[in-house]
């Protein structure tokens, strides 16, 4: 009987080559149906479509014209191929380039920055940044207290031209930021109508980047609301205008006029519907 067996020796070699590609092979087989790829992969999937005109066809492929003499097709064969990739990320979720969530609730503002003007305590400071970002959404940042500009000083009155600090603070506002709040302690005033020098809660750019209110006559004929209250909603109040929102005649809206009177801000308690609605929160 004849030894067809081959000599270990032999067989060795073989075998090593063959061990030697296999990681090479597992690679290209596809992981096992319903296992993600792990951290940080990338898979991409590619669906192709194929379409093919025969030389010598019968009859053109559906919705085609048929050849001008009536008889079969002579064109070379001809192949369209459609390829369309899907990638996914390594969590097995969409490629994502969808845009970011918005920065507040107010499209194309972000941060208003809070100026101190002068000695301003703490808990004023932190009373306007709260309102700001529970009204608006925005990041707020306080800046380091300045001195009020001896420019916008009213020697006759003894107060602050309120129009002369917001010129002050226009150029004031941070990179980054979007708006500018100038918050004080000491009395302000503009011109109103035939009145050379009115004294004021606040003044604001309507739209612009500045706004300045005081808590002087937040503190003046206190009743129920206390001083704080006032200050934040003077807040919402001057800052609103900045976004484009004029006085409201809705009573008891947070951009009702005030007239130059606390009182009257003791009644304003919401950001009525116009006012929703000119800000884009409401169709």
């Amino acid at each position: 009987m004849r030894d067809v067996s081959v000599p270990l020796l032999r067989i060795a070699p073989v075998r090593a080559a063959v061990f030697r590609f296999v990681p090479a092979l597992l690679a290209l087989v596809p992981p096992a149906c319903g296992r993600s790829p792990g951290p940080g992969a990338t898979t991409t999937t590619s669906t192709t479509t194929t379409t093919s005109t025969n030389v010598g066809a019968a009859e053109p492929p559906q919705g085609a014209s048929p050849p001008d003499d009536g008889g079969p097709s002579d064109s070379p064969t001809t192949t369209t191929t459609t390829t369309t990739t899907t990638t996914t990320n390594g969590d097995g979720g969409q490629a994502q380039d969808a845009a970011a969530e918005p920065c507040s609730h107010v499209p194309g503002v972000c941060c208003v920055a809070v100026q101190p003007l002068g000695d301003v305590p703490a808990e004023e400071v932190e009373a306007v940044a709260g309102a700001l970002r529970e009204m608006y959404g925005f990041e707020v940042r306080v800046l380091d207290p300045v001195e009020l500009p001896q420019s916008a000083w009213y020697e006759p009155r003894q107060r602050w031209r309120a129009e002369l600090l917001n010129d002050f603070l226009r150029g004031r506002v941070p990179e980054g930021c979007d708006r500018i709040a100038g918050l004080t302690t000491k009395d302000i005033s503009t011109t109103k109508g035939d009145v050379e020098d009115w004294g004021i809660l606040g003044l604001a750019d309507m739209p612009g980047p500045a706004c300045v209110f005081s808590t002087y006559r937040c503190r003046r004929k206190v009743h129920e609301v206390p001083p704080l209250e006032r200050l934040r909603r003077v807040a919402i109040h001057e800052v609103g205008h900045t976004l484009g929102l004029p006085h409201c005649p809705t009573y008891g809206c947070f951009l009702e006029d005030a007239g130059g009177k606390a009182e009257t801000i003791d009644r304003e308690t919401f950001l009525c519907d116009v006012c929703r609605e000119r800000l884009g929160w409401i169709e």
